[in-house]
Order: structure tokens, then sequence, then C-alpha cells
């Protein structure tokens, strides 16, 4: 089997277009924008997203996920605490670890999740998106 992981180090440029994504996607959730945060993903029933344990297949049903999510919180904050990039033949993967606070309508207690989580980015017409994106939580 061909060796997938890529010999040649991901570039400034592509570094710093991942970067970008994470950063667009923390902010999308931030202002709780549907739209922003869908941006960031590849729109197409390929796409698979694992979140709190959920396996999401599909643009409409992440879509859905999400709003789900903006729905049933008053806020909602994501933060990458550690991340590192490896290419992986045409796109990148990025595995880190990244903080989710979460503060419910109706004024129930704040949540806050950490969870380890892996992506794999690619160019797709011409952007860099999501094309799966797979994260644990991590127990306290």
């Amino acid at each position: 089997m061909a060796n997938l992981v890529s010999d040649k180090p991901i570039s400034e440029g592509e570094l710093a277009e991942s970067k970008d994504l994470d950063r667009r996607f923390c902010e999308a959730l931030g202002r709780k924008d549907l739209d922003g945060a869908m941006s960031c993903f590849w729109n197409s029933p390929e796409l698979i997203v694992v979140l709190f344990g959920n396996v999401q297949r599909g643009y409409d049903t992440v879509r859905a996920g999400i709003a789900q999510m903006f729905a049933q919180n008053e806020s909602v904050k994501l933060v990458v605490n550690k991340i590192s990039y490896v290419p992986i033949g045409d796109m990148i993967m990025a595995v880190g670890t990244a903080t989710y606070d979460l503060k419910p309508i109706g004024g129930g207690p704040s949540q806050q999740i950490v969870e380890r989580w892996t992506d794999l980015e690619k160019v797709i017409d011409g952007r860099l998106v999501y094309v799966l994106d797979h994260a644990t939580i991590v127990p306290k």
C-alpha cells in the first residue's frame, strides 16, 4: 500500500489557509452564524461529521445538527487549544484539542466540553473545506 503521508511539508500558504478555515469556523459558531459555519464544510452528501457521539452524514444533516446546537444554546464558543497539521495525499489532516463553552437557553448551567478531534481538509471548487470532522469528548 502506498504511503499516504506526504514527504513534502505543508507550505506556509497551506498552513495559513488551514488556520484561517479553523478561525472562520470558530468565529461563525461564536456568532451562531449557521451559513458562516456551513461555508467551512464540503457541500456534499459524502460529508461526515462525528460530534458528541453522533454520526452525521451529508451536508444537510450536519447543517441540521449545528442549527439544533444553536437553538439549544444562548451562546456557543469554540476555542482551539492545540493543533497540528499533516499532509495526507492532496488533503490536510488536522489533529488537536478544542473546548466548547455552551450556555443553554433558559438559564441552565453552562457546559464546558473538551474534545480531541481530527479533520480532513481539501480544496474543492477553489476553497479549502472540511470533508471529515471527528470529535471525541475528553472525560473530565
